[in-house]
């Protein structure tokens, strides 16, 4: 898949920024059954502290979407902070160790459209138990890109009858795969929104069009680095670039994202969520941001 290669029906990809690593590269059929096996929670979830970021980076003449989640995690508490290009949209989440809520801390324009004006929401959503079911990091903001990613993957194995896997290892032990999904699949994970709008890369053409994604996983097994990149072209010339992927940046908990106290939280100022039914509305209001 290298640069400017057509990958088919009419559509180029090229990659949008790319990483240089020192690696051996070797190509063995079983590359695609080590990547298939790869637990990528299990890794997250054996470590007692971590900080990681999930971002997503869109580009068309007519669609610019510019987003990043940190997270920073220390045994079941947590905070993960959205930064966006959208003014007043960004939001804080914060989970402290035993408690039975979680709080979010929401942006001068988000407040007014999801929680009636109020700055502070508590939800009744306790502790994840990441040490007993490793998926529930899923739940972290900036790892639902690793989640997410993985399952457009398998959506693209699904749907194709083979798709490429080149596994290289370095000195060190540290693996890298390098294969690719489907723009469809990206779009039916909810990576990619408002696909029918995009002038000129909507339709089957455009859904079946490979995509390059890399994994990084260090010698013990932890997946350090998921992205799928690349600058897509079609017949006229017009570009659509994309950049969604996680990183893990650490494997210590941040000093400055510490969990708020709920006695801190000013409760004329706090929008309470008790009912499922709530809870429900409210997280589909916020993930559609």
């Amino acid at each position: 898949m290298g640069a400017g290669q057509d990958l088919g029906l009419g559509f180029q990809v090229e990659p949008w920024v790319v990483a240089h690593h020192d690696e051996k590269t070797t190509f063995h059929e079983g590359a695609g059954d080590e990547l298939l096996n790869l637990d990528v929670t299990a890794g997250l979830a054996s470590l007692d502290e971590f900080q990681a970021v999930g971002y997503h980076h869109f580009e068309t003449t007519d669609l610019t979407l510019h987003m990043e989640y940190e997270t920073s995690v220390s045994g079941e508490s947590y905070v993960s902070r959205l930064f966006t290009d959208m003014d007043g949209y960004s939001f804080d989440q914060s989970h402290e160790e035993g408690s039975g809520e979680t709080f979010y801390l929401l942006g001068d324009k988000i407040k007014e459209e999801i929680a009636d004006g109020k700055t502070w929401v508590s939800m009744p959503v306790p502790d994840l138990g990441l040490k007993i079911d490793p998926a529930a990091s899923c739940q972290l903001f900036a790892v639902a890109y690793t989640c997410a990613l993985v399952d457009a993957w398998n959506l693209t194995r699904d749907n194709l009858e083979s798709v490429p896997v080149q596994l290289s290892r370095s000195e060190s032990g540290d693996q890298h795969f390098a294969t690719a999904v489907t723009y469809g699949s990206l779009s039916d994970t909810g990576l990619i929104t408002g696909e029918g709008n995009v002038q000129g890369f909507d339709g089957k053409a455009m859904r079946d069009t490979l995509i390059p994604m890399h994994l990084w996983v260090n010698p013990d097994g932890i997946v350090t680095k998921i992205e799928v990149n690349g600058v897509l072209k079609d017949e006229s010339g017009r570009e659509l670039s994309l950049q969604i992927g996680f990183e893990l940046t650490s494997t210590s908990a941040s000093a400055d994202m510490v969990p708020v106290a709920a006695g801190d939280i000013p409760q004329d100022d706090l929008y309470r969520i008790t009912t499922t039914a709530q809870l429900e509305e409210f997280l589909q209001k916020i993930g559609s941001v």
